[in-house]
């Protein structure tokens, strides 16, 4: 097979919940009852695991070419910002200034294309999305289309947030593309065994004439940077209105998009993302499960995710955490002082 020797970067948002300043300023702006107080504080929490996102990425992902640390000025202590991989990207570096500051994902997570020097290729990561074994580059791209799986689902109707970005992005793929165009254009990408049996939906979904969701792993994806300028070029003046919200909003699209849009162009490589990652809520009951997963790299790709409700034992929790990532990430990496 032809090695292919184009540069990859990865983006990762971060945010220090935990930092009275920040949420001094969170508040300064917040609706009154979604300002932080000692009632929902927990949500903000630090699981101090973040260094070991970055281990995970020197050991297993060596070949990536950048790091673009992105936060709002924020940086941990132990950060080493002159590393030769740190591209350290603060929120008024890329982000228009009318769209500042800001504390919705949406602006943060749509304006990854004007990040500077942003490689065409890039993965992008959340902060509780942690490399736990060997990962190649085809994992996230091949013969230049990143790697991912197409798949029709329904919506559910929920009055949340999420809910409606899933609709806001579907009416724009809808205006756009036709559906059952799209998918007999790339059939092979739309109904592939890769996918197993999840293809059904895709199936069954097939005689409505019009995409209602694409199902969305909470897991890495990767992107093309030209396709969010392809898309901004579109829809450059709903993304600019929507930015300028602080705040999730309903009238929101989120990233996803741009994601939608590599799919219904048939500008990707047909892959399982879920075959060698996996997802956990973290809590008490199944914490140690989840570190028996770490310690014996169950998978390349594990996410952890802060189910605040259901951990009674905090501390508890974050120590089993550590001891596993220790375990297999104990070397400090080149990303720390």
């Amino acid at each position: 097979m032809k090695e292919e020797n184009y540069d990859i970067d990865f983006v990762m948002p971060w945010v220090d919940g935990n930092d009275p300043e920040w949420q001094k300023v969170f508040n300064q702006y917040a609706p009154e009852k979604s300002r932080i107080t000692d009632a929902n504080v927990d949500r903000y929490r630090d699981w101090d695991i973040l260094k070991y996102w970055f281990h995970g990425v020197e050991k297993f992902a060596p070949w990536v070419r950048k790091v673009h640390f992105v936060t709002s000025g924020q940086k941990p202590s132990w950060l080493n910002v002159k590393a030769p991989k740190l591209h350290w990207v603060k929120h008024e570096d890329y982000i228009p200034k009318e769209f500042l500051p800001t504390f919705s994902a949406r602006p943060i997570e749509l304006c990854f294309h004007r990040i500077e020097g942003l490689a065409e290729h890039f993965v992008y990561f959340n902060d509780d999305f942690f490399l736990i074994n060997h990962t190649p580059r085809e994992r996230f791209f091949r013969n230049g289309l990143p790697c991912d799986m197409a798949l029709c689902h329904q919506i559910s109707p929920l009055n949340n947030v999420l809910a409606h970005t899933v609709v806001n992005n579907m009416c724009c793929i809808n205006e756009t593309f036709n559906k059952h165009e799209v998918i007999r254009k790339h059939l092979s990408k739309w109904f592939n065994p890769r996918y197993g049996a999840r293809q059904m939906l895709t199936l069954l979904s097939y005689p409505w004439s019009l995409f209602s969701y694409l199902y969305d792993f909470h897991l890495p994806y990767a992107y093309r940077k030209s396709i969010y300028e392809e898309v901004w070029a579109k829809y450059g003046d709903r993304l600019e209105k929507e930015s300028m919200t602080r705040f999730r909003h309903i009238s929101n699209c989120n990233q996803s998009l741009m994601r939608s849009w590599q799919l219904v162009k048939g500008e990707f490589s047909p892959y399982n993302v879920t075959k060698d990652s996996t997802y956990f809520g973290i809590n008490d009951q199944e914490v140690n499960q989840i570190a028996d997963c770490i310690k014996r790299q169950k998978k390349n790709i594990v996410v952890l995710n802060d189910d605040d409700k259901n951990i009674h034992d905090f501390d508890m929790c974050k120590r089993v955490l550590i001891e596993a990532f220790e375990q297999i990430l104990p070397e400090k990496s080149s990303f720390e002082i």
